[in-house]
């Protein structure tokens, strides 16, 4: 049994270094923007608190949202500043930081999976977690969703699996799990909620209170930030409730109808949805809080008049530990027919090449802003996500490194998808550049452009340094000088954004 139990344990361990390498390796190798929160709700004032320049947007300045989640990154990104040079080396630490965050997932799949059906299900629920082709996407994206989801499953874990750690202590730590997920997306309150009545509803009177007070434990966290930080304590909570779906602010960036994450999983996981809702109803049968979890999720969002798929990521993991369960329990069933443990092997393996292989066809057509297809692969991976405004990030990391910038002009690229001082570094004025006018105005204001489209012909002056595919930088002669309220962060004050 202690062979048994070390070898399991090295399995996983190489599991886990497996998934931590295939995140941060992916995260790295293709940098890019799913949507522009990843960066100017966490990154960009992550940087501004961490080496004092950053855009600041409509949220920060009117107090929305909280400096919890910023304030952690900006001290990832000065302890790993090191690393690299310009952006480049807190880039690698932020992106090491939230992969290492995210393998909270694969281990709550393998111990779910060996709650209900023992080591084969544990390992199948694990691998399904480390090559699903979503999860290893968004693991390293600094969202809020996403890194509540990495908090939320273990709270769920620990709350509903009994012979851990004593009843009291493992209820705190589970409702401090769930508070933190909670304080990082006030919208999983629905979950949270029905979580809670899950865990304590055959026993309240002991179940109750060590849940709760593990659940105000952060969220009192949360409220002390924001009154050091925003006029008031816990400001960021409810002015965001207030502001979005009151005023409705949330609607300028889209309205869609109640079944859009629908469409959206029909697009991510095309025809292949039949069989992963099939493998998940399986696995709903011996864990249907996941189940229920999963449906709330998406459910509870699709109330919501504006909709993003990252919204839906926590509903994701849950699905596919489901559909683990599923796997494994048709695996288990052959196993019994078959009485060689070559032949369960091989079924195994089988399974968990059909799920790798199926995360790999799905990656290579992952656009969820494409039109409905069910095609099994894509023909241009360049037109997945994968590739998103790579050619912008790395136009903007590359001049991370370089001590001549006074001034950017950004044209033809909109600065909500060209990276910020995230990947700029520099501490020095970005104007935005949308025509030709503009040009004879800021001009003075910086002598390096990063352009999708060619300079204006009047200005023979700019020399071509560098492009990634139609993305170049442009540099001229001279210093530059101030310009008063023309740079981005005085044009997004007098517009609102």
């Amino acid at each position: 049994m202690n062979r048994l139990f070390k070898l399991d344990n090295l399995f996983l361990g190489i599991l886990i270094i497996f998934a931590l390498i295939l995140r941060v390796g992916m995260a790295l190798k293709f940098p890019n923007i799913f949507w522009a929160d990843e960066i100017f709700q966490s990154l960009e004032p992550a940087h501004r608190l961490a080496f004092g320049n950053g855009i600041v947007t409509w949220e920060f300045r009117d107090g929305i949202r909280s400096w919890v989640l910023p304030g952690i990154l900006a001290g990832i990104m000065r302890l790993t500043a090191w690393m690299g040079k310009g952006s480049t080396g807190y880039l690698i630490g932020v992106n090491l930081f939230l992969s290492l965050l995210s393998l909270s997932n694969i281990l709550v799949a393998y111990l779910w999976g060996k709650k209900i059906g023992g080591t084969i299900t544990a390992f199948i629920c694990a691998v399904i977690c480390t090559i699903w082709f979503e999860l290893i996407y968004f693991s390293p994206k600094a969202f809020t969703e996403v890194v509540a989801t990495h908090f939320l499953l273990p709270g769920v874990f620990l709350g509903v699996q009994e012979n851990i750690f004593t009843t009291r202590k493992r209820l705190f730590l589970s409702g401090c799990l769930l508070g933190i997920s909670l304080g990082l997306r006030i919208h999983l309150i629905p979950a949270i909620v029905f979580t809670v009545i899950y865990i304590c509803r055959k026993n309240w009177r002991n179940k109750l209170l060590p849940i709760i007070l593990g659940i105000i434990a952060p969220i009192l966290i949360f409220g002390t930030v924001d009154a050091f930080t925003w006029p008031y304590p816990f400001q960021s909570f409810w002015l965001n409730i207030w502001v979005n779906l009151v005023e409705g602010r949330s609607k300028l960036y889209g309205v869609s109808p109640w079944y859009e994450y629908i469409i959206f999983l029909l697009k991510s996981w095309s025809w292949f949805s039949i069989p992963i809702v099939i493998l998940a109803l399986l696995g709903s049968r011996r864990s249907p809080i996941l189940a229920w979890l999963a449906l709330i999720i998406i459910v509870s969002h699709s109330l919501l008049a504006h909709k993003e798929y990252r919204f839906i990521y926590p509903a994701l993991p849950m699905v596919m530990i489901l559909a683990g369960i599923g796997t494994g329990e048709l695996v288990l069933n052959l196993s019994r027919r078959w009485v060689s443990p070559r032949k369960t092997v091989i079924a195994i393996l089988l399974c968990l090449s059909l799920w790798t292989s199926t995360s790999v066809a799905l990656l290579s057509r992952f656009n969820i802003y494409n039109p409905l297809t069910f095609s099994t692969f894509g023909t241009n991976l360049e037109n997945t996500h994968l590739y998103a405004t790579t050619n912008n990030l790395l136009a903007l990391q590359s001049l991370s490194t370089e001590n001549t910038v006074c001034g950017l002009g950004l044209w033809g690229v909109n600065w909500a998808l060209s990276g910020g001082y995230t990947y700029f570094h520099r501490d020095v004025p970005i104007y935005q550049l949308e025509k030709a006018a503009d040009f004879e105005e800021l001009k003075a204001g910086f002598n390096y452009i990063i352009g999708n489209r060619s300079i204006p012909s009047q200005y023979q002056n700019y020399t071509l340094q560098k492009c990634w595919q139609e993305t170049c930088i442009y540099k001229r002669p001279g210093s530059c000088s101030q310009i008063i309220d023309s740079d981005i962060n005085s044009v997004l004050k007098k517009s609102g954004n």
